[in-house]
């Protein structure tokens, strides 16, 4: 007899699991999922069996083959396009001759087939589709029958108030060949949203047969390790691998077991595992092949796919652990944490419960997860690199971490603090900024918004508004499409790294203050504050002179807070300024040195050309800049420090100034 297996599924709800690994391959107790399925279809005599695929197909028919290790024959039929599920049955209606059993690959289920035949034979049915009760209907398609089992009504994932059964639709259908007259190739059609009640309108005989047995469609990852947990259990109609070597414990050849460990049916171990003096495997575990337990390590309740590493005095409690999963020694994973396949923990760390965490990513030693991971591949400790902090904008720097990191920053201040905050024009430094306040705010932190404004101003801005702190959100120079944030004290400085490490420490151990809902901060716009900046600096220049001499100046900047700031004091200085625009910055990264010294000539020329005193190209931080002279020529190096080095000797009261052993003589 034949039968389709459809296995073309995503599995996007058990990802992590299913992101590199199509969901009928996911195993449980160690085999895949379509493996039972293809035994059930071989214990009822369905031997020639067609498979559907899309996702991932290589996967399966690799592993699978021909079907002969399974004493049956396998014909693959690979989709270009999603075909829905009725669709995809359709691109075999060349090898479906006969009557055929549909059947999902990514479900788990030991009905009995014969039962289903004979039922859809007796009622001369055109489609059966086989029912089952289930205690929650809403996730499912609810079918209605008569007492002849003939179908009345589908509800597709009905409202309570919408439910009328608790008979769904298990996705297990005896179908006749006819009913692909019904329905054209190569389009998506779903079986239950588009055929069946085309066929039920136009009076086709359908039926639904109500099965006894267990069936599980396996949709998240709560019912994939209960699926494992009723296999172990004995609840489903399946061996388990290997030997049973104690009553309710099985294991696979070359396993080796310390005589000190301690071992709790239910328990299934695979082929090669080693486990080691004083582990103790709690029941309910599933360990996959080629697993090493270290000393003393603990594992409850969790399972673990093939090629896993749990080193010395580890805790597993309540996870899943995809393939060559390396968890290092003293480490701590709790329930519902679900760990992606080549993924590292190092050692002393500790992932939280219901922790996700992607494929390939490394966690640091000591580090404490306590959000799921998706993006970057790297988790530590330490937030902070050689400035600030710089992560992936809207990847790894979301929303989410940036109200931790807000609310972080807001509990190592005292409450009822106030702190400002500025971002350049990068439009994710605009969105996370928002992200950032609402952390303030629930630690009861006060913020002045000054909106777009260049961290010089922040600086500034912290010791005029006398606050406690200053927080800059921009594009990072140093690192394409990253966001950087730079935290700063009450004097205007970058905070030091012993206040860096209580903010790291309360991010991870997420401690975090929260304020009453009458203490909760309050935001003042405080957007206008570039204007007692610049204030500042005309106080303390020499304007009239300035003013006397009449300077040409060509300035070259990237729009954003420079555009404001800029031109207006070069004007309030008297300068005639000629404006040199580098674009914008409403892309995923800065212009590079490199990239701005190119247009460096261009601006030379421009100052020749207008025969301008001075030319100067600004970053949009007002934190770098490069000069051009009244010839054309680019200052040195050694000649901005002979320059700064004049200024703090004659505007200051300084006497002794540090220079690198690098620095030229004449500034001696």
């Amino acid at each position: 007899m034949k039968a389709i297996v459809m296995a073309g599924g995503k599995g996007t709800r058990l990802r992590p699991l299913t992101c590199k690994l199509p969901k009928p391959m996911v195993p449980i107790a160690g085999r895949p999922m379509m493996e039972y399925i293809i035994e059930l279809l071989k214990r009822y005599n369905f031997t020639e069996i067609g498979v559907t695929l899309f996702y991932l197909p290589e996967i399966i028919s690799n592993y699978f083959g021909d079907g002969k290790d399974y004493g049956v024959s396998l014909q693959y039929f690979i989709e270009e396009t999603p075909l829905g599920t009725a669709g995809s049955v359709k691109n075999a209606e060349n090898f479906l001759d006969q009557t055929f059993l549909v059947i999902s690959g990514d479900a788990l289920t030991d009905i009995n087939l014969h039962e289903v035949l004979a039922f859809h034979r007796t009622r001369q049915a055109l489609v059966t589709i086989v029912l089952t009760k289930v205690n929650n209907p809403l996730d499912y398609g609810v079918v209605i029958t008569d007492v002849e089992g003939k179908i009345k009504r589908f509800l597709e994932k009905p409202g309570w108030g919408e439910v009328f059964s608790d008979t769904v639709n298990t996705g297990i259908y005896v179908i006749e060949p006819e009913v692909f007259q019904y329905y054209e190739k190569n389009k998506a059609v779903d079986f239950s949203k588009d055929l069946f009640p085309r066929l039920l309108e136009a009076g086709k005989p359908l039926y639904g047969f109500v099965a006894e047995g267990y069936w599980s469609d396996v949709g998240n990852l709560n019912q994939y390790r209960q699926a494992n947990y009723d296999l172990l259990a004995r609840k489903i109609n399946f061996d388990l691998q290997g030997q049973e070597i104690a009553p309710g414990i099985w294991a696979g050849e070359g396993t080796e077991i310390d005589q000190e460990s301690v071992l709790e049916a239910p328990l299934v171990l695979g082929k090669y595992v080693r486990v080691k003096k004083g582990v103790k495997l709690g029941k309910y575990s599933v360990l996959g092949d080629h697993i090493l337990v270290n000393d003393h390590s603990s594992i409850k309740r969790s399972i673990l796919w093939n090629h896993a590493y749990i080193g010395y005095e580890s805790e597993i409690r309540g996870s899943i652990l995809a393939h060559h999963t390396h968890l290092k020694s003293w480490v701590s994973v709790y329930e519902g944490a679900v760990i992606g396949e080549g993924c590292t923990v190092s050692s002393q760390s500790v992932i939280k419960p219901e922790i996700k965490i992607w494929p390939e990513k490394y966690i640091e030693s000591g580090s404490v997860l306590n959000s799921s991971m998706v993006w970057g591949s790297r988790w530590g400790t330490s937030l902070f690199g050689k400035q600030g902090v710089d992560r992936t904008a809207n990847m790894e720097f979301t929303p989410e971490f940036a109200a931790k990191l807000g609310a972080a920053y807001g509990t190592v201040l005292p409450e009822n603090s106030w702190v400002v905050i500025s971002t350049d024009s990068f439009r994710p430094a605009k969105m996370l900024k928002t992200a950032l306040v609402c952390g303030f705010l629930g630690a009861g932190i006060n913020v002045y918004d000054l909106g777009v404004m260049a961290i010089p101003i922040t600086r500034h801005a912290v010791m005029l508004l006398q606050v406690n702190a200053g927080v800059h959100l921009r594009l990072s120079p140093h690192n394409e499409g990253h966001l950087l944030v730079e935290f700063i004290d009450e004097q205007g400085l970058t905070i030091n790294r012993a206040l860096e490490r209580k903010l790291e420490h309360t991010f991870f151990t997420e401690e975090f203050r929260r304020a009453p809902a009458d203490r909760i901060g309050q935001i003042i716009d405080a957007h206008r504050l570039f204007q007692p900046y610049l204030e500042g600096i005309i106080k303390v220049t020499a304007r009239e002179q300035i003013a006397q001499a009449g300077f040409k100046v060509v300035a070259a900047y990237e729009e954003g807070a420079l555009s404001l700031l800029l031109p207006t004091l070069l004007t309030d200085l008297g300068c005639t300024v000629i404006n040199f625009e580098l674009g914008n910055i409403h892309q995923n990264r800065s212009k590079t040195l490199a990239e701005k010294t190119s247009t460096i000539k261009e601006i030379s020329n421009r100052v020749k050309a207008e025969k301008a005193n001075l030319g100067v190209l600004v970053d949009n931080d007002a934190e770098r800049f490069i000069l051009v002279d009244e010839k054309g020529y680019t200052i040195k190096d050694e000649q901005y420090l002979a320059l700064i080095t004049l200024f703090a000797l004659k505007y200051s009261q300084a006497e002794t100034i540090a220079v690198p052993v690098t620095a030229p003589m004449f500034i001696e």
